[in-house]
């Protein structure tokens, strides 16, 4: 017993450091124990108070049903006819994305505020099976659709979210002339944990939401909405903390409507699968149960893959090297597939013609995104907010950015990894 006590502590140790979640103070919560197959498990027997709603205050109140009484239409995710299906990129400039798009308008502060929601989409229905654990690691293993799914918890807190809004808009202020787009994804626990067990994380929908109300002339991009319409489908790993290729696709296209450029259809992509994918969530979990239910792993490599010119540099855009953008073309290395490590600075030249250069901003989330955007945009470059050591701004400036996205999953801006954010600015 104490063995397993020391072993959930360090796991949950490496796992808040890897996911960079503070945890919320959460209410106490009763548990009932169930039968297991070797794995302690436990239900909450008492969901009465909301764990998510326990640290705001009166005013702050934004996360309660009864406040969900947006004004702010839904953001339109789907792609305009006029620039979808093609392989070859449409010329699109800043000027013109407004007549060319479905984007909402730029938020102002004048229009919104943080104590503004908009409504919580739908999740599409998925089937859950009867086996339903919280193991020594604290995580979940969950039976859904007949397989098991390991589950982390994602926290934060609503001040770390409105300082990660904050960067974003000094961002923004600073570069005035450059379209800026926030895109916070949610993880797994958002959509698969099964009924019975709210109090086994909180709310990544209030979340994402109080930051789109404090964004400043920020365009926030609903990759919420997007994925929440495809939750039947392989856009998140059941063995790994991370989400599947499929589901940044459907992410970048939810960018690419606020963006105003071109992108393909899935079916343009080459797709690779590659079988025995076994993740992160086994190395926290040591489940049998995970182990032994590998997954398949899809690869979507650009349909203008051939012509894509990368370098990679160090995290002082130093030293640079020629690389390809697919490293595995054959999802060999699974998720480090595309761009292959975070540490590096990525500059992709797709070959398109319409004058825009994309910079993101991201931690290893956004990797997903980026194979997915190179039919939409002359110039990429892709940054890890966590290994960038040059003032990001200037950098911008310096490589001509017209657009810059923020593109990170929710532990990010509701944990401590959305500090870095203001120290690259401070660079």
């Amino acid at each position: 017993m104490k063995n397993n006590k020391i072993k959930a502590a360090l796991l949950l140790s490496l796992t808040a450091f890897l996911c960079s979640c503070g945890q919320e103070n959460v209410n106490a919560v009763t548990f009932r124990t169930v039968k297991t197959e070797g794995i302690s498990a436990y239900i909450a027997a008492d969901h009465a108070t909301s764990a998510t709603t326990a640290e705001l205050t009166e005013t702050e109140e934004i996360i309660t049903t009864e406040a969900v009484t947006s004004k702010t239409k839904h953001y339109e995710t789907t792609i305009p006819e006029t620039l979808i299906g093609g392989t070859e990129a449409t010329t699109v400039s800043a000027e013109t994305t407004a007549e060319t798009t479905t984007a909402a308008p730029v938020i102002t502060a004048a229009e919104t505020s943080p104590l503004e929601t908009m409504p919580k989409p739908e999740v599409t229905t998925i089937g859950s099976g009867a086996y339903n654990v919280i193991d020594d690691s604290g995580l979940m293993i969950s039976e859904i659709d007949g397989h098991y799914w390991a589950l982390m918890p994602c926290w934060g807190t609503y001040s770390l979210c409105e300082s990660w809004a904050e960067s974003v808009n000094s961002f923004k202020a600073q570069l005035p002339d450059v379209a800026v787009y926030n895109m916070v994804v949610p993880t797994s626990s958002e959509f698969y944990v099964p009924e019975g067990f709210d109090n086994f994380t909180s709310s990544q929908w209030n979340k994402i939401d109080h930051i789109r109300a404090c964004l400043k002339d920020v365009r926030n991009v609903d990759a919420y909405s997007a994925l929440a319409a495809h939750t039947d489908e392989e856009i998140y790993s059941r063995t790994d903390h991370h989400w599947f290729p499929l589901g940044g696709y459907y992410a970048a296209q939810a960018f690419a409507v606020e963006a105003g450029v071109n992108f393909p259809y899935i079916e343009a992509y080459k797709k690779v699968t590659r079988g025995g994918f076994v993740g992160s969530m086994y190395m926290y979990t040591e489940s049998g149960l995970i182990y032994n239910d590998p997954e398949e792993f899809d690869l979507y490599i650009p349909p203008n893959n051939d012509s894509l010119s990368t370098r990679y540099y160090n995290g002082y855009f130093q030293n640079g090297y020629e690389g390809e953008l697919i490293t595995s073309p054959d999802a060999g290395a699974y998720y480090c597939s595309f761009l292959g490590a975070d540490n590096i600075i990525a500059e992709i030249e797709t070959g398109v013609k319409n004058g825009r250069t994309l910079v993101i901003f991201k931690e290893s989330y956004g990797n997903a995104v980026v194979p997915f955007l190179t039919s939409s945009f002359e110039k990429i470059y892709v940054c890890d907010i966590r290994y960038f050591y040059l003032n990001a701004v200037k950098f911008c400036k310096d490589v001509g950015a017209t657009d810059l996205l923020f593109s990170v999953c929710t532990f990010t801006p509701a944990g401590t990894n959305g500090n870095y954010l203001q120290k690259i600015l401070n660079y």
